[in-house]
């Protein structure tokens, strides 16, 4: 497998494409750790427990109709999960570049912040909310 660098991400929250207004994109799939160590052991023994995902997506920020403020601002106070998407580049999903999809809440939104005469630029948190966690389609 080559190496890549990332510099044309797909990501779409809630059906509404936001690619054009990102520039930071970190994918979580985790199992909790459970000690499975019994009396008498020399060693722990440890498995896997609880899936969990999480999405830290960094927005430029965005009033304008249709974008960034327009489509995070409503999930923040709502308990309805939404649809997420990530793909490695804008194409479409393929062995090569498989969907990274998870039915999610969003738990953190800046809606303002920055420094002066630096681009407005905040990070939204989304977490599982399925018992599906993190699935990766190719098709």
């Amino acid at each position: 497998m080559a190496a890549f660098t990332l510099l044309d991400a797909f990501i779409s929250i809630n059906g509404v494409t936001l690619s054009d207004h990102s520039n930071h994109v970190e994918i979580e799939d985790m199992r909790e750790e459970k000690d499975f160590t019994a009396f008498g052991a020399s060693n722990k023994v440890v498995g896997k427990g609880l899936g969990d995902g999480t999405f830290t997506i960094q927005f430029f920020q965005d009033y304008a109709a249709g974008k960034t403020h327009a489509t995070l601002q409503p999930l923040i106070g709502s308990t309805t999960p939404v649809t997420v998407e990530v793909r490695a580049t804008s194409g479409a999903r393929s062995a090569t570049n498989p969907g990274h999809v998870m039915s999610a809440l969003l738990f953190s939104y800046q809606p303002l912040s920055g420094d002066v005469g630096e681009p407005s630029v905040m990070t939204a948190v989304f977490r599982n909310a399925s018992q599906t966690g993190i699935t990766y389609p190719t098709a």
